[in-house]
């Protein structure tokens, strides 16, 4: 024990004890999934705070100088809780893991802690913990990792708390509240909607005592909106009364209460609302809950409604589980991530560049792993690809036991950092963030094909497409201009009017409108089902390859078409059912389109410039904008700066350099500046306007900024020359380059090879070597969703795998072999050119 406890001091000088606000990541391995539930536990360094699976450890002694380490060693095993069977109860909390709420733990969780010594030499010796033998500073810093909340925590935490809680509503103090002409029974059966009748889901009032019934549903189900209709026809005579409580749901610790204000519009706090409750006569102390509240009616929906066909919930489907079949964990509101990723590196061509089975590319990161796209690219590849988390499915087996999670949790977080919505623990647009992911992987490939990759193009190349738009001249000769965009999906528009069954959906809900002006009724489980719209995949591709009319085009008008100039050896298609309705709300149409699983698009390729058709002449060239007028220099200014001492020219260039902002700025300008050689007293525009070249010189900073992404000095010059000096408008042009930038910068500058990258019918891109082939496809994926909108509901992705190449299902953690692939309710469809 002396000789390890002489190791241990001798290894003190790199151990570090965290903060509560450091970033201790002791949950995942930076190279696996692996975790402390993993069968060798997880080994967190005391020196940066980051966990190894136990056979990853020489890959950090190396990166550390291979001078040892010291480690302190996590070890965890689940126990089952006894649970009498009386005690088990339905979830009434919107929470994981809590009482009342989903998978309420029903496990006890023994955790094993010891410091793990490694010499120079890589022997190893443990040390269990508590140790009083061992230096205060290690113990310290092994206490401060187990307190700690852990990196993927603190993030997550945050997220949560900030979205979920309630916040005060702003009327409730100032809350006006009428005369109380009667007192609300505290009998809940004497409670009724006082337009419908209705006894369930009632909301009373808390200004004028009135008790409606709750909103309609999006589904038809819910109540006769007789509350929220009573707080409309009071604002229309000029009253406001806008919060209400849900009867049913009082007690002395509080309730249900929703604003109406179109400010707030969501359940609300009233810190007042004993008092204004006891205005109407009701007790807060002696009522008992007798109705659901808000979140246990969104529990139930949940519940009950098992998403229908898409997640396939009501088959007995056969789980599976094996390298290429492994499901991901629900981060919260990660379905969207999910279903992306498990399409996205599905692929061979994707597996085979990132399964990195030998750990070399996620070794070779430089600087930290967690911030390397690429090395969490080829970790998120690797544990769905591998055997090490994926042993064959077995009944009876926990589909929640942590030594085979696969949580892509740094992986979330670096790919959201630095972004609006992907940063948020909100639900997101799959079809937004799969081109967002390809966007991010290229930045990334771009740098490292040919060293830490394989050489060859970057994985969007697979998906990028050009599509040809046609104008032609409604009027005189009938002249037409071709140009290409390059795009990696092709959105498809799905429109009602498109319809087989259009006449039976229009008669319904027209039937439906009828009924509901006769008397206002919750739906009831014998009411008909409305019929959902039949829309043909040929006719949304007749939409898009149909002519527009009345395109503005040069001060008149043009006809535009658009047609596929190539076809990629990937092609993912957007079903655009989502639109804005007539209130600028954002809304699904719940429709059906059958999609083939065999697709010929070769009858929508562009063909180009006929010989028949008359081309527009190129734009003409715009002449540069003039120079802007010299700055002169203020005299009043120049005065003050001549009374100190300075010579006239200096103090001209101060004050052109400071824009006359002030005496004393172009003195303190002077100052820093007095050293550098003057000019003849020209402005400092005017001499850089009279510099020779052939526009304004590169800005340093946009210079220095996009050389840092990885382009060439040569290359960003001549982006920001072609993009005026605009580092945004360079960057995208550098991007959509990056396959053959010198190609690219000598077709812009009239180089030699501008004969033959030069700009492509219509003259506004380069010429791409686009993966083309003949325009014959399989479906090999989709991902589905299932909700209002692509900002809530849930994701799920289907794809053909395994050896059968049948159809699987990945609705997060759970894999099944789909029974009834849902190919008409799909989102994005993924096909794969023959």
């Amino acid at each position: 024990m002396e000789g390890t406890l002489e190791l241990v001091r001798s290894l003190m000088g790199i151990v570090r004890v965290p903060k509560h606000f450091d970033k201790v990541f002791k949950n995942e391995c930076m190279f696996t999934f692996d975790s402390p539930f993993s069968e060798a536990g997880l080994c967190v360094s005391l020196s940066s705070w980051q966990a190894y699976a136990m056979d990853m450890l020489e890959i950090d002694l190396k990166r550390n100088g291979g001078k040892g380490g010291l480690y302190l060693h996590q070890k965890f095993r689940r126990v089952e809780k006894p649970v009498e069977a009386s005690d088990e109860k339905d979830p009434v909390k919107l929470a994981i893991g809590v009482a009342g709420g989903f998978l309420e733990d029903k496990w006890q969780v023994i955790k094993e802690h010891s410091v793990l010594v490694i010499d120079a030499k890589g022997s190893r010796t443990t040390v269990p913990l508590p140790c009083l033998e061992l230096p205060t500073l290690v113990t310290d810093a092994c206490d401060a990792i187990i307190a700690h909340q852990g990196a993927a925590s603190m993030d997550d935490t945050a997220r949560w708390e900030g979205e979920q809680e309630l916040k005060d509503s702003k009327y409730a103090r100032d809350l006006v509240q009428l005369p109380a002409t009667k007192k609300i029974s505290p009998n809940p059966a004497d409670w009724r909607c006082e337009v419908s009748g209705d006894t369930q889901n009632l909301w009373l009032n808390l200004s004028d005592g009135h008790i409606g019934s709750g909103r309609r549903f999006w589904d038809g189900s819910g109540g006769s909106n007789g509350a929220l209709d009573h707080f409309e026809a009071e604002q229309a005579k000029g009253n406001f009364y806008p919060l209400v409580v849900k009867l049913g749901t009082i007690t002395p610790q509080g309730a249900d209460v929703y604003s109406y204000a179109p400010d707030e519009n969501d359940l609300v706090k009233d810190p007042l609302l004993a008092n204004h409750l006891a205005h109407w006569g009701i007790d807060v102390m002696r009522m008992e809950k007798t109705d659901k509240t808000m979140a246990e009616m969104d529990v139930q929906l949940n519940m009950s409604y098992d998403w229908s066909r898409i997640c396939e919930s009501g088959s007995t489907a056969q789980r599976v589980r094996g390298p290429g079949l492994v499901g991901l964990k629900n981060l919260g509101n990660s379905c969207y991530m999910n279903s992306t990723v498990q399409l996205l590196l599905g692929l061979p061509e994707v597996k085979d560049r990132y399964l990195d089975a030998a750990v070399r590319l996620r070794e070779s990161a430089t600087g930290d792993v967690a911030g390397d796209l690429l090395s969490q690219v080829a970790k998120l590849t690797f544990g769905i690809h591998s055997e090490r988390y994926a042993p064959p499915w077995r009944e009876g087996d926990d589909e929640d036991d942590p030594r085979f999670l696969v949580a892509p949790q740094m992986f979330r977080t670096l790919i959201g950092k630095g972004h609006s919505e992907f940063s948020t623990g909100r639900q997101q647009d799959a079809a937004e963030f799969l081109q967002y992911l390809l966007e991010q992987l290229m930045r990334s490939e771009r740098k490292d094909l040919g060293s830490r990759l394989p050489d060859g193009r970057p994985t969007s190349n697979l998906f990028e497409f050009a599509v040809e738009e046609r104008l032609q001249e409604s009027s005189g000769a009938g002249r037409v201009k071709y140009s290409r965009l390059q795009q990696n999906m092709l959105g498809l528009p799905v429109k009602l009017e498109d319809a087989d069954n259009l006449a039976e959906v229009l008669a319904f809900r027209e039937q439906q409108s009828a009924a509901e002006k006769e008397a206002k009724k919750p739906k009831t489980e014998s009411d008909a089902e409305e019929p959902k719209p039949i829309i043909q995949m040929k006719t949304c591709l007749a939409r898009f390859g149909a002519s527009e009319q009345g395109i503005e085009f040069r001060g008149s008008t043009a006809t535009k078409t658009s047609r596929l100039a190539t076809m990629p050896r990937y092609l993912l298609v957007q079903l655009q059912r989502y639109y804005l309705d007539e209130k600028w709300v954002p809304s699904k149409l719940d429709c059906r389109v059958p999609m083939p699983e065999t697709l010929n698009l070769e009858h929508l390729r562009g063909k180009g410039l006929q010989p028949n058709e008359e081309e527009m002449p190129a734009d003409a060239v715009a002449p540069p904008p003039p120079a802007p007028p010299a700055l002169e220099a203020d005299d009043l200014i120049m005065a003050q700066l001549l009374s100190m001492g300075l010579a006239e020219p200096a103090a001209r260039r101060a004050c052109v350099a400071t824009k006359n902002s002030g005496a004393e700025a172009a003195a303190a300008w002077f100052f820093e500046h007095g050293e550098e050689p003057e000019d003849s007293g020209a402005p400092p525009q005017q001499a850089s306007s009279a510099a020779p070249g052939d526009g304004p010189p590169a800005d340093p900073e946009a210079l220095a900024m996009l050389s840092s992404m990885g382009f060439s000095e040569t290359h960003v010059k001549a982006a920001l020359k072609i993009c005026s000096n605009s580092m945004e408008r360079a960057a995208d042009w550098l991007f959509s380059h990056s396959d053959d930038l010198d190609g690219a910068v000598a077709a812009a500058s009239g180089g030699p090879e501008s004969g033959e990258r030069g700009p492509g019918p219509g003259g506004t891109e380069a010429a791409r070597d686009y993966d083309d082939g003949v325009g014959e496809y399989s479906l090999v994926g989709f991902i589905s969703h299932v909700g209002r909108h692509t900002s809530h509901g849930h994701y799920v992705c289907h794809m053909r795998r395994g050896s059968d190449n049948d159809w699987v299902i990945f609705d997060d953690q759970k894999v099944a072999k789909s029974e009834a692939p849902p190919l008409d309710l799909g989102y994005i469809y993924l096909y794969r050119r023959q």
